[in-house]
């Protein structure tokens, strides 16, 4: 079996929306197209809708929450060697509202991608060139206190580099879920140099995401270009930090030999061809495995 540990899909949302089960259904995850994996372990990001309000966001999390905890929860409880942690993509359902962090905290939520896109209440996506609000600092430092991370995901440069100069003054560590390379792809949602050697020095974890025009800008990419983040990642001392934020169910097209979650293994024995078995094992696994158990609450 290969083992797995995925820092990013948006499959929950996308179940909820559409009532689908977890063991069986027509998205880029299931129980049923995960069953090569094992142990499988699963970071659920609950979007915080980009169609609503920030208070309606809020208010659709808290449906979205429900769900879970009866499709995850109770039906998925005892499974073996399964699990799932959630986060939250885009902290604006906070809404004004610092103690909402302390119910994301006692639901589960142990992560938090600050931005999305656009300006926000917590400060500017990758779309922008806006720094943290006020509120935005003071999000982040209660999420210090709590055990909540930060993702820079989605976040805008000048964004990035305040949630990471804070976090080193913590001695805190942050994460890039889902974010691919600059000079490899330039695409203003990838992550530059300077920030990637950041987070190695952080110790963190930035996960290759599948989104075609992340990983490429020709029309259509394949496991090929994966390939190439991830050498050009490795060239910045990235061995321990690489891992995956497939994005699955969150993407508008995934490279030509990825269908779903089921076709991995492809990217798995492609890695471990061209990298070596170990380092293999470290992308989809170890490096995640290990910074969850360093860092996580």
């Amino acid at each position: 079996m290969i083992p797995l540990f995925d820092l990013h899909c948006d499959t929950l949302y996308e179940m909820y929306k559409h009532n689908e089960s977890i063991f069986d259904n027509n998205l880029h995850i299931s129980l049923k197209k995960a069953e090569k994996f094992s142990p499988y372990i699963q970071i659920c990001a609950i979007w915080s809708d980009f169609s609503l309000s920030d208070e309606d966001a809020f208010q659709n999390y808290l449906k979205v929450i429900d769900y879970a905890r009866l499709n995850f929860t109770t039906k998925a409880r005892n499974l073996k060697n399964h699990a799932y942690i959630l986060s939250i993509e885009d902290a604006r359902i906070l809404n004004g509202d610092l103690s909402r962090l302390d119910r994301l905290y006692n639901d589960g939520v142990r992560f938090l991608t600050f931005n999305w896109k656009g300006k926000s209440i917590i400060g500017g996506a990758w779309d922008t060139s806006l720094p943290l609000t006020d509120f935005g600092k003071n999000t982040l430092y209660r999420c210090l206190e709590l055990g909540i991370i930060p993702d820079i995901s989605h976040s805008s440069t000048v964004c990035s580099e305040e949630i990471i100069d804070i976090c080193e003054e913590k001695n805190k560590v942050a994460i890039a879920s889902h974010s691919n390379s600059l000079s490899v792809c330039n695409h203003k949602r990838n992550l530059s140099d300077e920030l990637f050697c950041r987070l190695v020095k952080l110790k963190s974890v930035v996960g290759i995401s599948l989104a075609s025009e992340h990983l490429t800008t020709d029309r259509t990419a394949t496991i090929d270009e994966i390939l190439k983040h991830i050498y050009h990642y490795l060239s910045l001392g990235g061995e321990d930090v690489i891992c995956l934020g497939c994005d699955f169910d969150g993407v508008s097209s995934l490279p030509l030999e990825i269908n779903s979650i089921k076709d991995l293994d492809k990217l798995y024995f492609e890695i471990e061809k061209g990298f070596g078995n170990e380092l293999a094992k470290k992308i989809f696994f170890k490096n995640a495995y290990e910074f969850m158990c360093r860092n996580l609450k």
